[in-house]
């Protein structure tokens, strides 16, 4: 008889233990994957607002460490910056505020007072929205023409846009720009207690960085969060065609003062990454979850087939009995273990789906399935199976013939 034959044999013999087996391990799998799921999220979060901006080069503060930590540097750097090779360099500011909302409707229908909480607010000329942000799809902005009326709103001071994915209790835009900017009608936004027009929206994103962000002009940045207008915390540097971005890096880094540094696009979304999965509680908490539920899964597995072959050691003694050598239970024993393994992934695979949408939609995390994560959780999966059977196949050995006379 095929070893695999006889996992299968075992499995369907006892269907109520093989189903507990299987819920199992369809446990310990939604678990890893959800892990793996927000840890890819707190990766993608990392960079949302990068993945946004238009640039080829990113000039920071020499003091820069992540953008929750975003020192300002002197705008003059960035005149300094039009070298050869470089076509433009935009100026971006990036801060944090006070923002009161008026009432707003809860998912349960009911109206709640707008509370204090914190919000992120971008800043940019509103002139160049167009070449500052990515626009068409996955962009700030659905086209250029819908940013250059965003900047044209926001040339007015005290005017911002709110993002679409902001959090609810931030409000809605559509319903915020209909409130008269005298507060006739009693309800006021204010941003750092000041008070406040939202004028339309703008699409970002939510994660573990902010729960809700503001676009405002320069000017009304300066005003709101009393930071010195001569003072930005990036620019964007945008190459002429053709121009190699490493070269114009490090001819920048020789021309710019030591108070700056200069990234490219893909080292300062490695350096984002790095900083929220290594040195962040939020990362850490995740990779160890990771190996927790991997842990939890070998030992709840070897806990049933340890269980299953103690009770089978007659059936086992008897194969060995019949001439089959050691060697052809281990493989059935690991093949039982790879069938489980496969059982089990299906119904994981399927509810972890159904868990990432809701994570996306009602908890802002872009949790995303991906084939690499798909195919590492089944590579996952296996091994912690074949892992438990490795331990339970002792057990086997241990049957005896003579036990059965």
């Amino acid at each position: 008889m095929n070893p695999m034959r006889l996992a299968w044999s075992n499995l369907v013999h006892k269907r109520t233990r093989t189903l507990i087996a299987v819920t199992g391990v369809a446990f310990a799998v939604v678990l890893v994957f959800m892990e793996l799921g927000m840890l890819g999220g707190v990766g993608r979060t990392a960079t949302i607002l990068y993945d946004k901006l238009q640039f080829d080069l990113l000039i920071t503060s020499r003091e820069y460490l992540d953008l929750s930590r975003a020192p300002e540097f002197p705008r003059a750097r960035l005149a300094q910056a039009r070298v050869e090779g470089v076509a433009d360099v935009i100026p971006v500011s990036f801060g944090v505020a006070g923002w009161r909302a008026p009432r707003h409707e809860t998912p349960f229908g009911t109206t709640e007072s707008g509370g204090a909480l914190s919000v992120n607010i971008v800043a940019a000329p509103p002139d160049r929205l167009d070449r500052a942000f990515a626009v068409g799809g996955g962009g700030a902005f659905g086209s250029a023409d819908e940013a250059r009326d965003a900047g044209r709103r926001l040339a007015r001071l005290d005017t911002f846009l709110l993002d679409a994915r902001s959090k609810p209790e931030f409000g809605d835009a559509a319903r915020l720009r209909r409130l008269p900017p005298d507060g006739r009608s009693g309800e006021l936004v204010r941003v750092n207690g000041r008070r406040a027009s939202v004028v339309g929206a703008f699409d970002l994103g939510t994660g573990f960085s902010w729960n809700g962000m503001l676009l405002t002009s320069e000017e009304t940045y300066s005003d709101f969060v009393m930071r010195p207008r001569d003072a930005v915390s990036f620019g964007l540097v945008q190459l002429a065609p053709g121009a190699d971005p490493r070269a114009v890096q490090k001819q920048l880094r020789a021309v710019l003062p030591p108070d700056v540094k200069v990234y490219t696009r893909a080292e300062i979304n490695a350096d984002e990454r790095d900083y929220w999965l290594r040195l962040t509680s939020i990362g850490q908490f995740l990779l160890v979850a990771v190996v927790l539920a991997i842990v939890v899964g070998v030992i709840f597995v070897y806990q049933m087939m340890a269980a299953d072959i103690r009770n089978m050691l007659p059936e086992y003694a008897t194969v060995k009995a019949l001439g089959y050598r050691p060697s052809y239970l281990t493989r059935a024993v690991l093949g039982q273990a790879v069938l489980l393994a496969v059982f089990g992934y299906v119904p994981g695979f399927a509810a972890a789906l159904g868990l990432y949408y809701v994570a996306r939609t009602f908890g802002g995390i872009p949790t995303q399935m991906t084939a690499e994560i798909a195919a590492g959780v089944l590579a996952l999966t296996c091994a912690m199976c074949l892992a438990s059977g490795l331990l339970a196949v002792r057990k086997v050995h241990t049957a005896d013939p003579a036990d059965l006379f």
